[in-house]
């Protein structure tokens, strides 16, 4: 603090980046290739946003939960830039292209990395560079994308009939003291 005012390069830091420390090592959760793997679902296609109003609210009040956690001075701005960046889209596309997985969410670019948690470069809404990870876990892919501000974990759950697509999200920050968390529905 600075005379009794938190500076504010740092909430622009906050406000600027989807994720902030590298993902989780998942090797102690990753089945080694010796180990028998159960079936998993083909993540392919493209899958609309069926959350309704119900999920869009969510992802309202969980921006609203992280603006409210910040100094007043901070609201308008914050609420406006976590705002943008937890827009739920009209649609997901999934497809891999070699050993690539690629999302394509809404209308950001594609996010593209190997299953294998191999870290890749990715530029957010805002144009910030950002590292990114996808990683197969069970029939789940848990998509991490951050950068020195703050950090984005998605996790994709896939029904057994290949149609109903599964977000939970999760945007942390050192410089949020509360996490964004929601969840969204999409189907084919």
């Amino acid at each position: 603090m600075i005379n009794g005012v938190v500076g504010v390069s740092w909430v622009f830091a906050a406000l600027l980046a989807v994720g902030s420390s590298p993902p989780p090592s998942a090797s102690a959760q990753t089945p080694t290739s010796d180990e028998a793997q159960p079936a998993t679902p083909v993540f392919d296609g493209v899958f609309r946003f069926v959350g309704g109003n119900a999920q869009r609210d969510a992802v309202t009040e969980a921006v609203e939960r992280a603006v409210q956690a910040l100094l007043p001075v901070f609201h308008e701005l914050a609420r406006k830039r976590l705002g943008t960046a937890n827009t739920v889209p009209p649609k997901v596309s999934m497809s891999m292209d070699g050993d690539d997985l690629v999302i394509v969410y809404g209308d950001l670019d594609p996010m593209r990395a190997p299953l294998d948690g191999s870290v890749r470069s990715w530029h957010n809404r805002e144009g910030t560079k950002c590292k990114l990870t996808h990683e197969r876990r069970g029939d789940q892919i848990v998509q991490t994308s951050w950068s020195i501000s703050g950090r984005r974990v998605m996790v994709w759950s896939l029904a057994e009939d290949g149609k109903a697509l599964r977000l939970h999200s999760t945007m942390t920050s050192m410089h949020l003291p509360v996490a964004i968390d929601y969840r969204l529905s999409f189907r084919k």
